[in-house]
Formats: C-alpha cells, sequence, structure tokens
C-alpha cells in the first residue's frame, strides 16, 4: 500500500498495527481486524448481508489480505485473511 505500518505481535505473531492516517486532517480512528478462512467469500457474503464494501480485498504484500467494510448502522470493520506459510 506504500504506508509505513508498525505492526505490534506476540512473538513472531502480528496482534494489530499501527500508522500514520492516510487521509491528513481526518481524525483518528481504531479500525478492528476479523481473521477469516477466504476472505473474498466472506467479504462478498458481508455484502449480501447488507454490508457496504469501502476497501475491496486487496493484498497487504507478504502478509495476506484485507478488506475493509462498513455494516448498515455505518460501523466499520476489516476482514483479514493471513498469507498462507
Amino acid at each position: 500500500m506504500g504506508m509505513d505500518y508498525t505492526f505490534i505481535k506476540i512473538g513472531d505473531n502480528p496482534i494489530g498495527g499501527m500508522m500514520k492516517h492516510p487521509m491528513p486532517g481526518a481524525p483518528s480512528m481504531w479500525l478492528p481486524y476479523v481473521g477469516v478462512d477466504v476472505i473474498k467469500s466472506a467479504t462478498t457474503k458481508a455484502k449480501s448481508l447488507g454490508a457496504k464494501v469501502i476497501v475491496e480485498v486487496r493484498e497487504v504484500t507478504g502478509h495476506g489480505h484485507m478488506s475493509v467494510l462498513s455494516d448498515p448502522t455505518g460501523a466499520t470493520i476489516a476482514l483479514w485473511q493471513q498469507k498462507k506459510a
């Protein structure tokens, strides 16, 4: 994605991270991630249940794949599929 991202890890397992806000001037926020087995089908299923896709499934080079969704109330969440070893 071309951004500096700092992983927070327990041992070798990433459990979180942080980065400079990609939209200057926008308020700070938390974005919870939920691990899924198959991100494309999980994103499609969420969309069929009323979620709006904010960021389509994309690769996070070397780490896995993610998408970002908002539910019908406007709450935002990301889906995460860890790269297979």
